[in-house]
């Protein structure tokens, strides 16, 4: 359990340092971007639309996935707090099962929608779309692993407790 707790430590770490470089990159594109159509000594460049799509896209995905794993998404709490531990322990396992159906979902037809990609080419970039498309069933993989060591938790480590 430590083991799978260290290495999903260690992807959320690596998650979290590529969404902060997605993002810096599409600052950078959006800034180039927006100077190209009003200083006329810089060119104006087609492709940054595009990849600025495509980075956002990326950074939306793993944005989630670090969400579900920092517990930071929405939450509605419905009844209040339960006082018996059972009924606790219980309820956050149905949480996490529901939450980790969702990512089966986002994996399974989020890879059906990539395979659809696989020939086709980005008009400008000219990238392959499989490579958009991939952050899809990335970020279902991803939070079925962090989901994992969720009920993981809930169901070894509470009881400890």
């Amino acid at each position: 359990m430590r083991t799978y707790s260290l290495i999903m430590d260690r992807i959320q770490w690596v998650l979290s340092h590529a969404v902060s470089l997605l993002l810096g990159f599409l600052v950078a594109i959006v800034t180039l971007q927006i100077a190209g159509r009003l200083l006329p000594f810089i060119p104006y460049m087609l492709w940054t639309e595009e990849i600025a799509r495509f980075l956002l896209t990326w950074l939306v995905f793993l944005g989630a996935a670090v969400g579900v794993k920092e517990h930071s998404h929405f939450l509605v709490d419905i009844f209040p707090l339960v006082k018996s531990k059972v009924l606790q322990v219980v309820w956050d396992l149905f949480i996490s099962l529901g939450m980790a159906t969702v990512a089966i979902i986002f994996a399974v037809r989020g890879f059906k929608y990539a395979m659809v990609l696989v020939y086709d080419i980005s008009d400008i970039a000219q990238i392959p779309m499989i490579w958009v498309g991939a952050a899809i069933p990335a970020f279902g993989i991803l939070s079925i692993l962090f989901m994992i060591e969720e009920i993981l938790k809930t169901l070894f480590v509470r009881q400890e407790a």
